[in-house]
């Protein structure tokens, strides 16, 4: 935990979200409460369809909630703003603009002069590795050179916090191991507060200082979960006992709710008459 960050503390109370209306209405988190501290990386893991997504939504100012409410350093959040940085799976870069220009975009909507835009943006590409780059084209990057220069645009506006909503996703299982490292050597340097969401329990441990488990829909918090592995994070901590221990806790958790899910669509469906047919012809006859 960074001492020195006083600023990006985000609170959400009693936040809950429905959408629809009538008997379309469907309830999709209910009555969460969670925190990051200044400083601080948190992410937020849970079965498909929780509200992951949708609470990062809320805190991006993007959605508003229906019951609750979020704050950023005790101010309530009532929509976007430059205090939060956002980071999608999908890379929305220019494609007319050249990496550098990407970069120095919101700091001219900002009235930034040229110099300062040069000058940081050129700052946070050599902190992601991709100085030798500045001149290239999205096109002419791969998907994981794609996303680091979204998260250096994101960045270089000077938010409070970032938010990031499964910004590997779409990256193969060697790049995301890859990304993961230079998204926390990054932290390391920067300690902005964080807030993440993913799919990828492993991946939330190997960046977190906690993690939040959600429930299957309505998505409430089922566990806070501490990450006590040391700072600077390296891949050999992976297969470490903590780490492993906290693994299998988390796969169970998550395992839980999955099954839950399951059984809500199973019984959405129709389960009973699917009961009954095998029942009556067997599951061979079924099929």
């Amino acid at each position: 935990m960074n001492t020195t960050q006083t600023s990006g503390h985000i609170e959400l109370r009693g936040l809950s979200m429905a959408f629809g209306s009538a008997q379309q209405r469907v309830q999709a988190v209910s009555d969460v409460s969670l925190h990051v501290s200044p400083g601080e990386f948190v992410s937020i893991i849970g079965p498909s369809g929780c509200g992951k997504s949708t609470l990062l939504n809320v805190v991006a100012g993007f959605t508003k909630a229906t019951e609750g409410e979020v704050r950023l350093d005790g101010r309530a959040i009532s929509g976007p703003g430059s205090d939060r940085g956002v980071v999608f799976q999908q890379y929305s870069l220019f494609p007319w603009m050249s990496v550098r220009r990407n970069v120095e975009f919101g700091l001219k909507m900002q009235g930034v002069p040229a110099s300062k835009r040069e000058t940081t943006a050129r700052t946070l590409l050599g902190l992601a590795g991709l100085l030798a780059f500045e001149n290239h084209y999205p096109d002419q990057l791969s998907g994981g050179m794609k996303q680091r220069v979204g998260i250096v645009r994101a960045l270089a506006t000077s938010p409070q916090v970032m938010l990031m909503d499964e910004p590997f996703g779409a990256l193969d299982s060697q790049t995301r191991v890859v990304m993961q490292q230079i998204l926390t050597n990054m932290w390391q340097r920067l300690r902005l507060s964080v807030l993440f969401i993913t799919h990828d329990i492993e991946e939330a441990i190997f960046l977190s200082d906690r993690v939040y488990v959600m429930t299957a829909r309505p998505g409430r918090i089922k566990a806070e979960i501490e990450i006590p592995l040391p700072r600077p994070r390296t891949a050999e901590m992976m297969s470490s006992l903590v780490f492993t221990q906290i693994l299998h806790k988390l796969r169970n958790l998550i395992r839980e709710e999955s099954l839950v899910a399951m059984g809500n669509e199973l019984d959405s469906g129709g389960l009973e008459g699917f009961a009954v047919d095998v029942g009556t012809h067997g599951v061979g006859e079924l099929i």
